[in-house]
């Protein structure tokens, strides 16, 4: 594995929106032969799945905060051997201490190209640039130009960051501005229409050349990703060997609930996990002889009033907790798990009432945040003093119609994860497959059957 076509892809200024001229790239290599695999530098759930539609692959996720490098190398080469080119998303240091500012966002894109040997493409706004005051320098191996006027203005911006950085100019996009109001008239959670992606591949070739990308791409890798290649190759061997028994994980997956990371359902099933797909919409049961279901996150506070109407299904999640069976829940998932779902005009409507709580859906949509938090006591999760780490969802907000047992140590996280027994929902977006103590718990069978008797 002496070349492995790969870059990383970022802007390096701040709040610039990058996700245009990233699916004008996607569409052009994809439209040029070359199959792609991208990956998100933070384990976090993006609002419209652009490189799914363009490339037929879904993004995997990397994240150096919450993920080993042997994790985060084994991650990235299962993937990216199938590829023609990986390409690693996100945003460069540079752009998130810009400001001034340097707030924990979790992953670092730049630690990644550490780890993992990427070659740099930073992504710079010309609309955000003047004469006088020029970004710092970037640690990029080459430049694309977004929202440039016309060529005139591409060449321009290219002499001048050329000279000045001694970096060169591979590409760029117009400013494309009709295509930039469709992009931001997407309904969260909606996929953009290919014809969309490929009326920006085609704009962005007007000012690039794929040859240079290839072969900036096409840089050997160093020695510590060759060398982490049989690490992670036994690394899997070792961890299929120590899970044999099979799990059985009822995954919900239909329009109310669609927000998981591959990345985890990949993993459950390499380790053994056998994984299958239910609809809390329309199914009126569980798969049979379920041993874990699994909520994602999602829009349950859309569909609410179906949800609602499942009595079967409601039931038969009810049956599945109290038979001491275990059920995680995450964002949209928990909502579903509460006993009822206000919506923004005020109905509540009622729904598995597993835990003792109402739900909300906030009417303004925050980012997620890294967060980290302690288990407070012993669950199928984890043992007391597990470390979880992940990215809270403030937009589902919780109201407690009952005292909640703490389950996390920080007293200013008590809702992020809460338990009632077997059942635990989490504002936190927690990526099973970056750390593997937390997919063991999923793995590891749990016998126990807790009686629903004396919990009210």
């Amino acid at each position: 594995m002496s070349i492995l076509p790969r870059l990383a892809v970022g802007s390096i200024q701040p709040e610039v929106d990058t996700q245009a001229i990233l699916w004008g790239l996607l569409d052009a290599l994809e439209h040029g032969g070359v199959r792609t695999q991208t990956f998100l530098s933070r384990a976090c759930f993006t609002p419209h799945d652009g490189a799914a539609v363009i490339t037929g692959n879904v993004p995997r996720h990397l994240d150096s905060w919450l993920m080993t490098r042997e994790v985060c190398c084994q991650a990235f080469l299962r993937k990216a051997a199938a590829a023609d080119l990986s390409i690693v998303e996100g945003r460069y240091d540079q752009a998130i201490c810009g400001n001034g500012n340097c707030l924990p966002l979790g992953g670092s894109l730049d630690e990644l190209c550490d780890w993992l040997d990427l070659p740099r493409l930073a992504i710079v706004d010309v609309a955000r640039l003047n004469h006088c005051r020029l970004p710092a320098r970037p640690a990029a191996d080459a430049i694309l130009l977004d929202r440039v006027k016309d060529t005139t203005d591409f060449s321009r911006w290219q002499t001048v960051l050329h000279s000045l950085w001694n970096i060169p100019v591979v590409g760029g996009l117009g400013e494309c501005q009709l295509l930039r109001q469709k992009i931001a008239a997407l309904p969260p959670g909606e996929k953009p229409p290919r014809e969309l992606c490929m009326a920006l591949a085609a704009q962005f070739l007007r000012y690039s050349s794929l040859d240079p990308l290839r072969k900036i791409a096409a840089q050997p890798v160093g020695p510590s990703l060759r060398d982490r290649q049989q690490v992670s190759e036994k690394l899997a061997y070792a961890e299929k060997l120590t899970y044999p028994g099979e799990v059985r994980v009822a995954v919900a997956y239909d329009e109310a609930f669609r927000c998981y990371f591959p990345d985890t359902l990949d993993m459950l099933e390499l380790r053994g996990a056998k994984v299958r797909v239910f609809s809390p919409l329309r199914d009126e049961c569980l798969p049979a002889d379920t041993d874990i279901v699994y909520f994602g996150c999602g829009a349950p506070h859309e569909f609410a009033d179906a949800l609602a109407a499942n009595h079967c299904m409601l039931m038969a999640i009810k049956e599945h907790v109290c038979s001491g069976r275990r059920i995680y829940a995450e964002g949209g998932g928990l909502a579903y798990l509460c006993q009822s779902i206000e919506t923004p005009d005020g109905k509540r409507l009622p729904m598995v009432g597993a835990l003792k709580a109402i739900a909300r859906r906030s009417t303004v949509r925050t980012a997620p945040t890294p967060i980290e938090v302690t288990l407070a006591e012993e669950s199928w999760l984890g043992a007391p003093g597990t470390k979880l780490r992940g990215y809270r969802n403030s937009n589902w907000q919780l109201e407690p119609t009952d005292q909640l047992a703490a389950f996390v140590e920080e007293h200013d996280c008590q809702l992020d994860l809460i338990r009632r027994h077997q059942a635990i929902g989490s504002r936190i977006h927690l990526n099973f497959a970056t750390q593997p103590s937390l997919l063991s718990g999923f793995l590891r069978p749990c016998p126990e059957a807790l009686a629903w008797a004396g919990s009210s």
